[in-house]
Parts: C-alpha cells; structure tokens; sequence
C-alpha cells in the first residue's frame, strides 16, 4: 500500500547502474526506504561503503539498502526499472517477490518503451512493438495499470565500484500512460521532488 507523505515509500531501484544508482542514492539520502538491486563490485562496494556521489551540485556520500535479487526485499511501494531496454525481458519474470497489488513499476528506459501505444486509438491503437519485446513477453508479465512512464535527464556514469560521477541534469519527468494526473503520479513527484529533483508530472 502506497504510504502517505507523513511516512517513507519504499523504493526498489532495479537496475543500480550510473543513473539507478544516483537516483536510489538521493531517495536514501532524503529519507525514503531505498533498495538497490545491482551486482558484481558494483554492489559489493555499495554494500560495503554505501554510494558516493561527485556531483557539481556537491559530493555526498548515501547508504541506500543493497541486494542482489527481489528475493532479499519483500513488496515495494515503487519499482524504477534502470536496466538497460534489451535487459527487460530477462528482469521482468524476478519482479513477483517485490510486487504487492499497488506498487507502481516506473519505466526509465532509453528509447521507446514496450507500452507506448497502449490504449491508444486509430491508426496505432494498441500498437505492439516486436523489436523493443520480442514475442510480447514484457507487455504479458506487466499489467499496465502499474506503470508510470519516465523520462531521464540526468547523466552520470560509474567511475569505480559504488563512485558515481553526475555530471548534469536532475530531472525525472513522470506521468501515467493514459496521460491522467493521479494522485499516485502527485505522491511520486513530491518524493522526488524531496530528494532534489525536479519531478514535473506530464501528459502524452
């Protein structure tokens, strides 16, 4: 169950790479519950010293929760998926342990998104895209009344095992895929907005 703002949401960034990392390191700082899914010495360095951040907005230092599987989590409120697109379908079947009835999945990938032309009318009504989901694997494993679509301006990259370097950009421009503003688009805003980001809620 989506928390209200009085309390922490619980976060699962999935995908804790240079941008997943930066992101779940910011919601950990500002007080949201935050879970990075990574692997490799990426994670075992995160786990061990937390995420350091060089920014020009100013270094800093976080210790979000680490895992290397859904299993080690339990239900989130939210799920950013930061994996890179042709990932998706290998990801997308782990997902189960961290899903309740009401967590929100935020898509944050390059490119456009296996989603895109759901319940749209006419010409591209419901379009499937063969090349971004095979098969229509994702579109099938995903309901899509969980997602929330992202797009990501930051930029940022891993310069060693748990050191990001953010470079620019601090906005994550949200919104449902109907193009509605919801309340649950509005709570996701003002966390982000609350770990310094802009967080401007868009229509299609």
């Amino acid at each position: 169950v989506l928390q209200s703002e009085a309390n922490p949401m619980k976060f699962a960034i999935y995908g804790a790479g240079a941008i997943g990392a930066f992101l779940g390191a910011k919601l950990a700082l500002s007080g949201q519950e935050t879970t990075l899914i990574a692997r490799g010495p990426h994670l075992d360095a995160m786990r061990t010293a937390g995420v350091k951040v060089l920014s020009p907005d100013g270094d800093f230092r976080a210790y979000p929760k680490v895992a290397e599987t859904t299993d080690e989590i339990g239900p989130v409120d939210v799920v950013f998926l930061t994996v890179k697109a042709h990932s998706l379908a290998e990801v997308v079947p782990t997902l189960a342990p961290i899903l309740d009835k009401e967590t929100i999945i935020v898509s944050a990938q390059n490119g456009i998104p296996w989603w895109y032309f759901h319940g749209t009318v006419g010409e591209w009504g419901n379009l499937h895209l063969e090349s971004v989901d095979p098969g229509g694997r994702i579109a099938r494993a995903i309901d899509p009344a969980r997602i929330i679509g992202c797009i990501v301006y930051p930029s940022s990259l891993i310069v060693e095992p748990g050191v990001i370097r953010h470079t620019e950009g601090n906005r994550f421009a949200i919104g449902e895929i109907d193009g509605t503003v919801t309340e649950r688009c509005k709570r996701l805003s003002s966390a982000l907005i609350n770990a310094g980001f802009k967080a401007p809620i868009r229509s299609r």
